[in-house]
């Protein structure tokens, strides 16, 4: 017997939803379905690529990636139960609201901060070839669903594709804030980021450069044991396509004030602070 639970005056919908598995084709790629994946226990998997980029994923969307080796991450390089602990703080992260009726109802896909709130369907798709992964959450009450994809680009790096799809027959008004938290700068290795992961944070540098909408993010200085200068000559950079009355965030410090509903606003530099990209931006 199911009981019903209530979390203050809101009644929490708990389904028993069937895990399946399936092949299907998107474009002209094969790809395998998992749907109802949340029902199932967390899993990891790796990302291949014909180039020397390596990702590990979690079911939970949490990740690790980097070129070459893990002195080369791009986020941080831990076991995989921690990757997969942390995926409310690192990798993806999408926070939607909707307004109906004159009410603007909160979202956030792939997230458990307000689990059942909705009822919702989480499914995730991997290609034969094993270097795409696409993450779908469809929102049954709001009649809208989310997706993203990572792959990779020789040229490019990692290249994260998101999109959002009205399933309902009216307009709506979304305001949405998506992309990604936890970017590692140039200059972190593995040993370091385990051992004095608080220090590596204190030497964050998030900088925005405003013409192109290029998130840099560097160390302030490369962190050594010797008494001598050692400056940070290069960075990893984040980039978007959408740059057109769009808002740009560095860090994840805003994450509160969007659930909360105050605007937003631009941020150009950010130090000693975990790096994030954000877009923020109102549609029909």
């Amino acid at each position: 017997m199911l009981e019903k639970i209530y979390v203050g005056d809101l009644e929490s919908l708990v389904e028993n939803k069937k895990v399946e598995g399936k092949q299907l084709k998107i474009g002209n790629e094969n790809f395998y379905k998992i749907s109802n994946v949340d029902k199932m226990r967390p899993f990891f998997m790796s990302i291949v690529s014909n180039s020397n980029h390596w990702m590990f994923i979690s079911s939970t969307g949490s990740l690790s990636a980097g070129r070459k080796n893990s002195e080369f991450s791009l986020f941080p390089y831990y076991t995989d139960d921690k990757i997969t602990e942390s995926s409310d703080t690192t990798g993806s992260k999408t926070i939607i609201t909707v307004k109906i009726n004159n009410k603007n109802f909160l979202w956030e896909p792939f997230s458990n901060r307000f689990k059942g709130a909705y009822k919702v369907s989480r499914n995730i798709y991997k290609n034969t070839i094993g270097n795409k992964v696409i993450f779908e959450e469809i929102n049954h009450d709001l009649n809208i669903e989310f997706s993203y994809q990572w792959s990779s680009s020789n040229k490019y790096g990692f290249v994260r594709k998101s999109s959002i799809k009205n399933n309902s027959n009216n307009d709506l008004d979304i305001n949405f804030l998506d992309g990604i938290q936890n970017i590692l700068p140039y200059g972190v290795g593995e040993g370091l980021q385990i051992a004095q992961s608080n220090l590596v944070d204190a030497y964050k540098k998030c900088e925005l450069e405003n013409k192109s909408k290029l998130g840099i993010f560097t160390l302030s200085a490369i962190i050594v044991d010797k008494a001598e200068p050692s400056e940070a000559l290069k960075a990893n950079t984040v980039w978007t396509t959408e740059i057109e009355n769009t808002k740009h965030l560095l860090s994840s410090l805003q994450l509160d004030n969007f659930r909360n509903g105050i605007d937003l606003y631009n941020e150009h530099e950010i130090k000693a602070e975990k790096g994030a990209y954000f877009i923020n931006k109102k549609i029909k």
